[in-house]
């Protein structure tokens, strides 16, 4: 028997609709329909509650359902290597930084530090990539780190301190505190756009 046949078979064996369920749960019925019919599983915290909730046993309720140990496998790799998304994301906002600070003058390096640092840069951004197309291949689909509002925000807020910025670099000649700003800005504006661009294939 499939684990979606079970919860349903429990839940008919306690003379419960799909609606008394949900409302126990604080979730939709669609909810409870679609763990039932095998379209989505629920994540671990909810198995655990449903294990409680009919009175069965983790192992009977996974018991030779492949679908359900998959999802739990997959989701479980899924936040092992977030950790590494979000580690190889910084890295590649301190080298744009230091590459701005480096344009405006802020901060000085040889040829030599600025290739060393567009070949770092450069492997980091690969090994990003290869990282979401690993998450894509998996089929894993993420929870969205951030809310749109928050995205539009920091965008927002990122454009505004790039500007402000090269304005006050311009206006006041003071070279270390525009650079500053412009390069906070740049490294704001490009994460948050980056998260955007995610959240929308993730």
């Amino acid at each position: 028997m499939k684990f979606g046949d079970r919860l349903k078979n429990a839940r008919t064996e306690m003379n419960l609709t799909q609606e008394q369920v949900a409302n126990d749960f604080f979730i939709t019925r669609q909810t409870i329909s679609s763990w039932e019919n095998e379209k989505t599983y629920p994540d671990i915290a909810s198995l655990i509650k449903l294990s409680d909730y009919y009175h069965i046993s983790l192992d009977t309720l996974l018991k030779e359902d492949s679908g359900m140990k998959e999802y739990l496998e997959k989701k479980s790799v899924e936040k092992s290597i977030l950790p590494i998304f979000i580690t190889l994301i910084i890295i590649d906002l301190l080298f744009i930084t230091l590459l701005i600070l480096k344009i405006v003058n802020v901060i000085q390096f040889n040829n030599d530090v600025v290739l060393i640092l567009n070949i770092f840069g450069t492997l980091n951004a690969i090994a990003l990539l290869q990282l979401s197309s690993f998450k894509i291949k998996l089929g894993a689909k993420s929870k969205k780190l951030i809310t749109n509002k928050k995205l539009n925000l920091g965008i927002g807020i990122g454009g505004i301190l790039l500007i402000a910025g090269m304005l006050f670099r311009l206006l006041t000649r003071q070279a270390l505190i525009g650079g500053i700003l412009t390069g906070m800005g740049f490294a704001i504006l490009v994460f948050y756009l980056f998260l955007k661009i995610h959240s929308k294939f993730s």
